[in-house]
């Protein structure tokens, strides 16, 4: 389970509870008996973090290799407006590119393919806690939710990250 925008120790306590609680969902018994998991050995941790304020800006998923393919001389770099829960949910249609590892290695210009999504929606903050999604504006539907240069930068953070855990 994921809660964004957690406001306050009583509120975090709550999320908190709920994220132990989703153990016992149908969903989570489900998988964990198709899977031969036995249910009192199963462990979970509920991780707290600060919120980036990429709700006034973008948010998205890199991956290492195509996660289609899984061909390993690429890096797939997703983006839309908003927080990055719309990209990781599936809710929203993102910018998407592919670069290409040896050619950014070398130094060059490696993005081989740039698709543009239609960014229908973004999830913002809600005032007093929570979050909420709104419709994009025209300009964020017809224009790109990074930059060339973030994309190039962030793939080459993709590859240290690759290289050093291998």
């Amino acid at each position: 389970e994921t809660y964004l925008n957690v406001m306050g120790y009583e509120d975090m306590k709550k999320k908190v509870h709920l994220v132990f609680a989703s153990l016992f969902t149908d969903r989570a018994i489900s998988y964990r008996h198709d899977r031969g998991f036995e249910h009192q050995k199963v462990q979970l941790c509920a991780t707290c973090q600060k919120m980036v304020r990429s709700e006034t800006g973008s948010a998205g998923v890199m991956f290492s290799l195509d996660t289609e393919s899984g061909f390993r001389d690429v890096v797939f770099v997703t983006s839309a407006y908003g927080l990055g829960e719309t990209v990781v949910g599936g809710t929203v249609n993102p910018d998407e590119w592919y670069v290409f590892k040896p050619t950014l290695a070398a130094g060059k210009e490696a993005i081989l393919c740039r698709t543009m999504g239609s960014k229908m929606i973004k999830m913002v903050y809600k005032k007093g806690g929570g979050t909420g999604t709104v419709d994009t504006s025209e300009a964020e539907r017809t224009n790109w939710s990074i930059s060339d240069k973030d994309v190039t930068d962030l793939s080459v953070m993709a590859v240290k990250i690759e290289k050093h855990y291998g």
